[in-house]
């Protein structure tokens, strides 16, 4: 896994550089530190966003009463369950794969969708498409969270390895496969790409193909069952959604905490010719 931070920071470092050059470095430097801003305080109504969930289940009801909830979560588990099934045939079908192949499959997914997610950052500084980068900072936050989250969902399951255990029914047994902590990440920044191209076909297909590479890698080195592979894809794909939600709901609903200052709209048509008053936003509307 640190192979993909390490491919991600590079790229990232080199599309910053390139569009710094292409943009002006005034102009980025204003954008850097807006985005800065904007991951600072994301990340701190993200955390009171979850502090403060049990005092508004009230607002769950029309989700919960919603159709579509309950068929985005059933399709989620037949998903999950049909790839259960699979867990023996896809091992089958992979244990020929050498070592060597398997990781130029994790490491052609690591390149590639860490690619994607810096270049549609490098395109939001050069273009001045704050959207864009927003949504590649998002993507970036989901893909640390879920890693987290899939700590904890590793220690609780306990599933073997399939180097452990032929079968793949060996859960609570103090084992790291379930899931996968490699692929999870990439599915999450796969996610922002997709998300921000309205999930359109020619973006999600590449987005989520170079991503699932990473988990046909990890089959290949007998690390993880089909299982664990798509559990980390639900995890890394809905962490990431869940966040570009609450990130919406956070610039819709802006009297909120703000850890850093935030402008105050134009007053009048003049504006360009006044001074723009500026203050830190204290107020809290739970």
């Amino acid at each position: 896994m640190s192979r993909f931070y390490t491919a991600l920071m590079f790229a990232l470092g080199m599309v910053i550089c390139v569009g710094g050059k292409a943009a002006g470095a005034p102009a980025v430097g204003n954008e850097l530190v807006s985005d800065f801003k904007y991951t600072v305080n994301n990340a701190a109504e993200d955390a009171i966003d979850v502090a403060t969930a049990p005092l508004h289940l009230g607002e769950a009801v029309p989700i919960l009463t919603s159709p579509r909830f309950y068929l985005v979560l059933g399709g989620a588990g037949a998903l999950w369950g049909g790839s259960y099934a699979l867990d023996q045939t896809m091992k089958s079908h992979l244990r020929a794969m050498s070592t060597a192949d398997a990781d130029l499959l994790q490491n052609l997914s690591y390149a590639s969708v860490s690619a994607a997610t810096a270049l549609m950052y490098g395109w939001g500084l050069y273009s001045g498409d704050a959207r864009a980068r927003q949504y590649a900072i998002t993507a970036g936050e989901g893909a640390g969270i879920a890693t987290l989250i899939d700590i904890g969902i590793k220690a609780g399951f306990g599933r073997l390895r399939p180097s452990q255990s032929s079968s793949h029914t060996q859960f609570f047994h103090g084992g790291q496969s379930f899931v996968s902590g490699d692929v999870t990440p990439m599915f999450a920044l796969a996610a922002g790409v997709s998300e921000y191209f309205d999930n359109r076909w020619y973006a999600a297909v590449p987005a989520y193909s170079m991503a699932l590479l990473d988990g046909f890698g990890r089959m290949g080195n007998n690390a993880h069952w089909f299982s664990d592979v798509v559990g980390a894809a639900l995890l890394g794909v809905g962490t990431t959604e869940l966040l570009l939600y609450m990130h919406r709901q956070h610039q819709e609903n802006p009297r909120r905490f703000k850890i850093f200052a935030v402008s105050a709209p134009p007053l009048s048509p003049h504006a360009a010719q006044e001074a723009i008053p500026e203050g830190l936003g204290v107020a809290f509307n739970w």
